[in-house]
């Protein structure tokens, strides 16, 4: 590794010694400030100075320490000569900025591409031919060669703008997997308890999708043979969760949406606690014991209709007295009848569990959750992290397998909840601070030579 002065000649005149496969240059006054060169075709024959020249790449990278973990990486931006010396200093200094700033680059640099991404999505939705919308505009012009009548095409338009246009707008039909519209209507129809529209809208998207095909958009209609999904597809548990990086991006910009208060308060206990929404949108002030630190949920209002205590950790101690403050602040007293989460100046009135999937959509351009990976994210990290399986079925208000219920009585099983719940914050505390602090073992990592290859195609 060689030291020079950034320019234009010194640069230039950089090359991989004799015998070595790649070379490190740094650059004085530019603290992390690399060019790593290495060979574009390692096995190629090379007989001149000029073949050298041409058969290297000359990648920028900067490298850094991450605030969160103060662990060494290094971010690509770009090849010389692409990007020029003069060039490079610029960039220099924008991430230097940001890293002085305790921002890391490498997901300042991804959400720069999703919010790129999300731009143009939006600007596809309306022009692309593949989209939904255009698609369906296209469709009601040609309505009138179908032979079906006008109040079809209403119950038609209807059901595209509320069931499908809400999670698909934009979308390009060619993207949109047999797979994934299965969730989404077992979900309308299973957990919103809309079967009716769930079919209806399954309809349409059938009909979307033939008329791709006589468009030349799809080659095939990906939802034939599923007429009757709603009755031939069985709903399983979904593994969908929250990753390590997913969650770290949870924790550290969840407070930054736009959403009303107490849906991120419920978003951020969910995780933590693990509690069922159906249980939430039951739980009243009253059943909060502050001194011992649990809500005392009675039997009627559990799932399993059994007694449960639920762990409060100081941390969701902390959220829940901020937001009995804010109801407090709304209705002047709080009073034990009142419903922890509810619809704002409807205290005593229970909302329904439908509202909370409904609400946790309007998450969806920035992360995908819903009530039901809060908890298999809580379930999912607890399983890799050793938890045993009787011990996370209590954790999330399940009945304990027959048989090994007998060896727990009520307090002991409580004190076993408690237990993994607290493991549990200090785990979501690891993973805000680092994104990679919940990555299992099992789970392969790339070395930095490749990583770096890597990001040079995505330049």
């Amino acid at each position: 590794m060689g030291k020079y002065n950034l320019t234009e000649t010194a640069v230039s005149g950089l090359s991989i010694p004799a015998g070595r496969k790649n070379y490190f240059a740094t650059f004085i006054g530019y603290r992390g400030l690399q060019l790593y060169l290495r060979w574009k075709r390692p096995g190629q024959v090379m007989n001149t100075a000029l073949d050298r020249k041409l058969n290297t790449v000359y990648n920028w990278r900067i490298r850094y320490t991450k605030a969160a973990s103060n662990s060494r990486t290094f971010i690509s931006l770009g090849n010389y000569p692409e990007i020029s010396v003069e060039d490079i200093q610029v960039k220099y200094a924008h991430v230097i900025s940001l890293i002085d700033r305790g921002i890391d680059p490498q997901q300042e640099k991804l959400q720069e591409k999703i919010r790129q991404t999300q731009v143009q999505s939006m600007i596809d939705g309306f022009s692309k031919p593949s989209s939904v919308n255009v698609l369906f505009e296209q469709l009601k012009a040609d309505w009138p060669k179908t032979g079906k009548s006008q109040t079809t095409l209403r119950n038609y338009t209807y059901n595209f703008n509320h069931y499908i246009l809400p999670t698909f707008n934009g979308r390009d039909i060619r993207s949109i997997l047999a797979a994934e519209w299965e969730d989404h209507i077992l979900e309308m129809a299973n957990v919103q308890k809309r079967p009716g529209n769930a079919q209806e809208a399954h309809k349409v998207m059938r009909l979307l999708c033939s008329f791709a095909v006589e468009r030349g958009i799809l080659e095939y209609n990906p939802l034939l043979g599923r007429k009757n999904v709603l009755r031939a597809v069985r709903g399983g548990k979904s593994d969908a969760h929250l990753d390590s990086h997913a969650l770290h991006k949870f924790l550290n910009e969840l407070h930054e949406q736009p959403a009303e208060r107490w849906v991120k308060t419920l978003a951020e206990v969910m995780l933590r606690v693990g509690v069922r929404s159906i249980e939430w949108a039951r739980v009243k002030v009253g059943w909060i014991n502050f001194q011992k630190m649990r809500i005392e949920h009675p039997a009627e209002s559990i799932k399993t209709r059994q007694r449960a205590w639920t762990h409060l950790p100081e941390n969701v101690v902390s959220l829940l007295i901020e937001h009995l403050q804010y109801l407090k602040s709304e209705y002047g007293e709080l009073r034990p009848e009142m419903y922890l989460f509810h619809n704002i100046g409807k205290p005593d009135h229970q909302v329904s569990e439908t509202l909370y999937t409904t609400k946790f959509k309007k998450f969806h351009s920035w992360i995908h959750i819903t009530p039901k990976m809060m908890r298999k994210t809580l379930s999912t990290h607890l399983q890799q992290a050793g938890c045993p399986h009787e011990a996370r079925r209590a954790v999330l208000n399940q009945v304990v397998d027959e048989g090994v219920g007998g060896h727990y009585d009520f307090a002991d099983l409580f004190a076993t909840k408690k237990m993994w719940i607290e493991r549990w914050q200090t785990m979501l505390d690891d993973v805000a601070k680092d994104p990679s602090a919940l990555v299992a073992d099992t789970e392969s990592q790339l070395n930095e030579e490749l990583a770096s290859k890597v990001g040079e195609l995505f330049e």
